[in-house]
């Protein structure tokens, strides 16, 4: 079942990259549980990308006790953290939900998919300056590209 998931996944990743006409038609195309799978690759990705990132800090402070992270280190592991709301913890179905209600404004079309997850992550962990912030960049970005 877990080669089943990572093929459909990978399929999906490269269907994704193909697409010309937005995230959003991508995100549409996809059935209910075509986008639960899709949302689970995406966060044991990122599970797997923050510990990856906690094991090589503990294995550094193991071979020098006074090794702080540096910056991109912290930084990169705060961008990670902020695609993870702890009041919805891994609900796949509510995160999905939030997704079809976020491409369902217009405006949202173009922006990908990651980001649209960060900026509904944002909001829902109570982090709305920062999740509009993102939100604007992004628009700003897509109009200035027409």
């Amino acid at each position: 079942m877990r080669w089943y998931l990572l093929l459909m996944f990978a399929g999906q990743i490269v269907n994704l990259f193909g697409q010309e006409t937005g995230d959003r038609d991508f995100w549409q195309s996809l059935d209910e549980n075509e986008r639960i799978v899709f949302i689970k690759g995406v966060y044991s990705g990122l599970t797997e990308s923050l510990r990856i990132l906690s094991e090589e800090a503990i294995r550094q402070k193991n071979q020098d006790r006074y090794w702080v992270p540096p910056f991109v280190h912290e930084y990169s592991t705060r961008r990670l953290k902020e695609f993870y709301a702890e009041e919805i913890g891994y609900d796949y179905v509510l995160i999905a939900g939030l997704l079809d209600a976020f491409y369902s404004n217009p405006d949202n079309a173009h922006i990908p998919i990651m980001h649209a997850l960060q900026i509904i992550i944002l909001h829902q962990a109570g982090e709305t300056r920062r999740a509009n912030e993102l939100l604007l960049i992004k628009q700003k970005e897509v109009l200035k590209g027409r």
